[in-house]
Formats: C-alpha cells, sequence, structure tokens
C-alpha cells in the first residue's frame, strides 16, 4: 500500500511457482493419460485378435461335428441364433471375458463373412460350409468387432476421438459415452471333419 512502507501488489511473488507448475503439469498429466489410454485401446485390439482366431478354430472345429449335440442342426451348416453359432459366440466371449468383466469391453460382435472377401459383408441367413476336398482348400472366415470404452478422464476423448477419426472419419463420436470398435478378422482351413464317439 503506498505510504505504509509495505510492497505493492504487483511486486508480491508468492505463489509464482505453483502457478507455473500447473502450467507444466496439466499438459504433461493430459499426455500421459493419453498415452494411458491408447495403450489400453492397444490391449484390446491384441485380445480381439485372438478372439478372432479362437472363433475361426471353434468354427473349423464345430461346423462338422455330430448333429446331436447341436440340437440335431445339419452338419457343414451355421443357423442364425442356432447352437453352433452359440458356440462359436462363447468361444469369443471367453476370450475377451477380462476384458468384458473390468467394463472396457461394451459390445461384442461376431460376423461371418466370405471366406474370400476379407473385410467383406456379413453373410446373412443360413451360412452353408463347404467342407475341404481332395482337390481345393475350404475355409471360415470369423471377424470380431468389439466396442472399446474410453474411460480416462481428460484423456479417454481426446485419445479415442483422434484414433476414431483416423480409423473412420466418416464416424460420429459420441462425447459423453466414448467408445472405438475394434475390428479384428481370423481365417481357419475348414475340413468339415467326422468325429467318432462312443455309443
Amino acid at each position: 500500500m503506498p505510504g505504509s512502507g509495505g510492497r505493492s501488489l504487483s511486486a508480491n511473488v508468492r505463489g509464482a511457482v505453483f502457478v507455473e507448475f500447473l502450467i507444466a503439469f496439466l499438459p504433461v498429466y493430459v499426455f500421459f493419460l493419453c498415452v494411458v489410454q491408447l495403450g489400453l485401446l492397444f490391449s484390446v485390439r491384441l485380445v480381439t485378435e485372438h478372439a478372432a482366431v479362437n472363433g475361426a478354430r471353434a468354427l473349423a472345429v464345430v461346423g462338422g461335428d455330430e448333429p446331436k449335440r447341436y440340437s440335431n442342426e445339419k452338419k457343414n451348416q451355421l443357423l442364425q441364433g442356432g447352437e453352433r453359432v452359440k458356440v462359436v459366440r462363447s468361444a469369443v466371449i471367453l476370450t475377451l471375458a477380462p476384458l468384458i468383466l473390468n467394463g472396457v469391453v461394451q459390445n461384442v460382435d461376431v460376423i461371418y463373412p466370405r471366406p474370400g472377401e476379407p473385410d467383406g459383408v456379413a453373410q446373412s441367413g443360413n451360412i452353408d460350409l463347404d467342407a475341404m476336398g481332395d482337390t481345393a482348400v475350404s475355409k471360415v472366415r470369423v471377424r470380431v468387432e468389439a466396442s472399446a470404452a474410453c474411460r480416462l478422464a481428460l484423456a479417454g476423448p481426446i485419445a479415442c476421438r483422434t484414433l476414431t477419426s483416423f480409423l473412420d472419419p466418416t464416424r460420429k463420436f459420441n462425447l459423453l459415452l466414448p467408445t472405438v470398435t475394434v475390428r479384428s478378422e481370423a481365417i481357419f482351413p475348414y475340413q468339415g471333419a467326422k468325429y467318432d464317439y462312443p455309443p
């Protein structure tokens, strides 16, 4: 105050270090959280790839299995909502179970494109599986699409929005419930093997 012998308010520097710390810390902290969020998403990607492989392997096994084990569904055919489809979905869900239980994976879709069409359109209706013969190698393809939640405060929307716009620029991003769809496909040879069970 003038005339009181005290210092003026403009010369007061108490708290300046704390303000400088906040200015430097917040961007570094948000960057760190973005790196952690991207690490979680890449973990989801790895597990989703493994789930697709397990789904394709399960389809290769159950497709030619004994009909009586699957409510008498025909061999070499997938009925929409049938028992064989449920077994393949169970293999995928079991693989993704740790991420589902901790809330990272919100939704899982199992899709069956044609074997010769990577990233192809899902086949609709009942799907016939061609068993391998002596001259041709038959295959089955399974695609797994998992919705991964971006739950880290501040960083989730930033990292996931950037990743979503990079992967699919046409997709709209929900800021209230940010998620990223992680897709993976696997292909497996299909022999249509016959299994012998004891009577």
